[in-house]
């Protein structure tokens, strides 16, 4: 090797070694500086998330209490023009005297302006301050003079040709004893009613909020302390639009503060509800987070530059420098791993022959110290072990030792039993150091009480559902994870041959082959837009291994605490063996041609009831099982159906076997008691065709004992028809008794009765003394409103504390005003909690239903109305529909 080379090879490694250090830095710290900025790019956009969901929120509260307002005033022109047209005129200051008509629907204290006008738009009466001597040129009068129809309008009109501000007016037509147009009576609302007042929203003094009406271009809005107008304002929606609105930013800015904008739509009446909160309040979290990861990459790339710098300079301590920049490494990694709670590092203590006697407590945290309960100056230099033996009953010690000899990193969670003290569970990481252990740990205690006991909760449901001889798979419903599966019990696995692992947590197209069977999209989304029950056709399900089975499935919505569908339970049934029988059975039946004989045994041998009925319903053929199960042992053939069953249940069969004989395939269920026990069959009807091939000769008779399987079916749709917490009626139950109780009222001509409640200062309760003591009342409210009503009335908790009651046949309304006045008083008795002693009310909406064309949702939200106007009256009290 030439010279020359060998000094190119001395120079390249000389300069590779002199900027290997340099290099090594620049990209650690290129490294460090990504991962944070990646990393605070991340919470940025969480934070911006959770605030657009404050802001959604605190908007839909909003636009609730607009759209109720709204609704009230429509419903206070109602009663005015029922009481105005009975009597041919009626004074506004008698109806808005306290206590009168008006009182019972809309707080008189609001104060809203109102006015009657003739039918000629001259004005006849007004209350509560000036109003236009006529309406003529309003655009709502000409609308209401041309239309008979008896609905509230609601407009929006600016108060003066040239200026931005602007009114709500809800109108209603007035008619003549002869139906013709009378005039109109109309309430007119400022904006700043709903937008005035903060202590509403739960938003900070610097909030914007905005109400808008699109369709004239107006809007109304509050920011701190001042109220503004605009006829120029409008907020765009980012991003896609789904149902709701998603965030909005406003087309001119309304002042010098930025703030985070959602919103939320009245629907009808054209209104849109606006509230922005200041992007430092929303973000204030955000930017501390951000300040401290800021804070600690510098203080890391500091480190790192002033290690580097040390290690260039100072060549001829380069081993020294070496095992100080390692063990600063060391602290350093200990000191992350230690941000879960609190931190501690332990320098080892040696005896005489080397072993580790205890641990120094070289440096400890505030949290850690608060754990140990001393101050952290007195415990910083101590033995750990000899200054606090307490923790020498623990174990610790060991765990400590292990770590420094074998350099491994342990990582537990386990109980803690100090004498004199209550158990305590502690999350506990050991790192090594040098001669030492970094150490931290936190007080886990509350979570793993709440994991054992729900998973306690969850084992037993798994066991339970994996034991059901059906099969049951569950599919989430929620948007984000719509339609990926989450339970796959054991039957479903030796069904279809798929194993849970290879199904949980994908959906259908993601685990299955197309066309596989068990349910589709489109199905999955009807039960999204419609919850309810679904029976669903049997379909041949292809096996991994190229088998066939065929199921029988049943779809059940599962609704969370807000009565929003959350999970799809799927029940299915395998009928591969009983298809096989059927299949069998025909072949029997092709045979009888054949060989009476060979048909006998065979029949004989199958499980099923079989018989044969010709064309003049006559038993030509019947096999053992329904000699002996169906005519108890004594063969009729030769017998006609009707004399061998007798006439009521020949009336009950005949529709089926005119159908049969008329070539249809007919299968229907039949119900028996037994010795007390209710029994059902499953009974199938296959025509038989003559030799022509055309003329039904007859029909084959299939019964099958199914009592078990509709047995499981029904525990299963009660399972999940049943509150979890209170045992009463969930909110799918409800729903599915409503539309039946509905349907009987319209078929009878009857009364019945809808009750919406919930309790008043639930959640005082529930903040005071914590969830467990919510859960609490909730079951004893519910057992004492159970004990308050009639045995046939049902009772069910839709979500949080709100219940409703469906009451049937009722004699009168008096009725179920007496039991709604009887609930109120019995739920003002203080409730006993344990050690604690609760006092609430309830307030209570009636709706009354006897047949028309409503529907169930409208029912209810008729209840539901009711219900606000009880609150809105103070409270402890109930509110029926007129």
């Amino acid at each position: 090797m030439s010279t020359s080379v060998k000094l190119l090879r001395r120079w390249v490694a000389t300069r590779f070694g002199a900027y290997l250090l340099p290099a090594s830095a620049t990209l650690l710290l290129l490294g460090l500086w990504g991962v944070m900025i990646y990393q605070v790019d991340l919470e940025r956009q969480v934070a911006h998330s959770k605030a657009v969901g404050q802001s959604q929120s605190q908007a839909r509260m909003l636009s609730d209490y607009v759209g109720n307002i709204l609704r009230q005033a429509g419903h206070a022109t109602h009663v005015f023009k029922l009481r105005f047209e009975q009597a041919g005129a009626y004074p506004l200051a008698q109806f808005a005297a306290p206590g009168g008509l008006l009182d019972s629907v809309l707080p008189v204290r609001l104060g809203i302006p109102m006015a009657v006008y003739d039918a000629s738009g001259k004005l006849v009466d007004s209350l509560n301050g000036p109003m236009p001597t006529s309406a003529a040129a309003s655009p709502y009068f000409p609308v209401l003079a041309g239309s008979a129809r008896d609905v509230d309008l609601v407009t929006a009109a600016r108060t003066s040709a040239h200026a931005s501000a602007w009114q709500i007016q809800v109108a209603r037509r007035l008619s003549s004893a002869d139906g013709s147009f009378a005039g109109v009576v109309v309430m007119v609302i400022e904006p700043s009613l709903f937008i005035d007042d903060y202590d509403r929203l739960d938003i900070d003094e610097r909030s914007a909020v905005v109400l808008l009406n699109r369709t004239a271009g107006l809007s109304a809005g509050r920011l701190g302390e001042s109220l503004f107008t605009s006829d120029t304002l409008d907020f765009t929606p980012l991003g896609t639009r789904g149902r709701r609105l998603a965030e909005v930013v406003p087309d001119e800015s309304l002042d010098e503060v930025p703030r985070i904008y959602a919103a939320s739509e009245l629907g009808r009446d054209a209104l849109v509800a606006v509230v922005g909160i200041p992007r430092d309040v929303a973000l204030a979290s955000f930017e501390r987070q951000r300040l401290a990861y800021f804070a600690i990459a510098a203080f890391a790339g500091a480190l790192i530059l002033g290690v580097t710098v040390t290690l260039m300079r100072q060549s001829t301590r380069l081993r020294a420098s070496m095992r100080a920049a390692k063990e600063a490494q060391a602290m350093l990694r200990g000191a992350v791993h230690g941000s879960l709670d609190a931190f501690m590092l332990l320098k080892a203590v040696r005896g005489e022959e080397g072993q580790v006697v205890d641990f120094v407590i070289a440096d400890i945290n505030e949290i850690g110290a608060a754990i140990l309960k001393h101050p952290r100056g007195r415990l910083l230099g101590q033995k750990a072990f000899a200054f606090l033996p307490r923790l020498a009953t623990t174990g610790l010690f060991g765990h400590y030792v292990d770590v420094l000899e074998t350099g491994h990193t342990h990582s537990e969670e386990f109980e803690i039993r100090l004498e004199g003290e209550s158990p305590t569970w502690i999350h506990h990481q050991v790192v090594p150091i040098e001669d030492g252990v970094a150490v931290t740990w936190r007080d886990i205690t509350v979570r793993k009480h709440e994991e054992l006991e729900i998973r306690g909760s969850r084992n037993f449901l798994q066991s339970l559902i994996n034991n059901l001889p059906l099969l049951i798979y569950v599919k989430s419903a929620r948007p984000e994870s719509f339609g990926q599966i989450r339970i796959w019990n054991q039957a479903a696995e030796a069904v279809t041959g798929y194993r849970p692992d290879q199904v949980i947590g994908k959906r259908d197209a993601e685990a299955f082959p197309p066309g596989f069977g068990l349910s589709t999209p489109a199905e999955d989304l009807a039960m999204l837009d419609t919850p309810m029950i679904v029976d669903l056709p049997e379909r041949p399900v292809n096996r991994p291994d190229g088998t066939v089975r065929y199921l029988h499935t049943m779809s059940v919505p599962l609704f969370d605490t807000d009565g929003q569908l959350e999970y799809i339970l799927c029940i299915a049934e395998d009928v591969t063996r009983r298809r096989e029988q059927d299949q069998n059975l025909r072949e029997a039946l092709a045979a009888h041609r054949a060989s009476e004989a060979r048909l006998r045994t065979i029949a004989d041998a199958l499980p099923a009831m079989i018989a044969y009925v010709d064309a003049k319903q006559v038993y030509r053929f019947q096999n053992a099982a329904f000699v002996r199960d169906f005519l108890g042992g004594k063969s009729v053939l030769g017998a006609s159906v009707r004399a061998s069953v007798g006439e009521r249940h020949y009336k009950a069969l005949e529709p089926y076997m005119r159908r049969a004989l008329a070539g249809e395939t007919v299968v229907f269920e039949e119900s028996e008691d037994s010795h007390g026990r209710e029994l059902t069959y499953e009974v199938t009807y296959i025509p038989q065709t003559g030799d022509d091939g055309r003329t039904i000769a007859g029909f084959h008779v299939m019964r099958q004992d199914i009592t078990s399987h509709k047995r499981e079916k029904r525990q299963l749709i009660m399972l999940s028809q049943i509150d979890a917490l209170t045992g009463l009626t969930n909110r799918a139950g409800f729903f599915q008794k409503l539309n039946a109780a509905m349907k009987n009222s319209t078929d009878k001509g009857s009364l019945m009765a809808v009750m919406y409640m919930d309790i008043d200062h639930f959640k005082p309760v529930n903040d005071t003394y914590g969830h467990n003591t919510g859960d609490a009342l909730l079951k004893a409210f519910s057992g004492r409103l159970t004990h308050t009503v009639r045995a046939s009335d049902t009772v069910a908790r839709l979500g949080g504390d709100e219940f409703t009651i469906v009451m049937e046949n009722l004699a009168r309304n008096e009725d179920a005003s007496a039991i709604a006045a009887k609930i109120v008083a019995a739920m003002q008795k203080p409730f006993k909690l344990g050690e604690v002693n609760v006092s609430v009310s309830t307030s209570i909406g009636l709706a009354f239903f006897a047949g028309g064309p409503i529907e169930a949702e409208e029912l209810l939200r008729q209840a539901d109305m009711l219900l606000y106007q009880a609150k809105q009256a103070g409270r402890n009290t109930y509110r029926v529909a007129n």
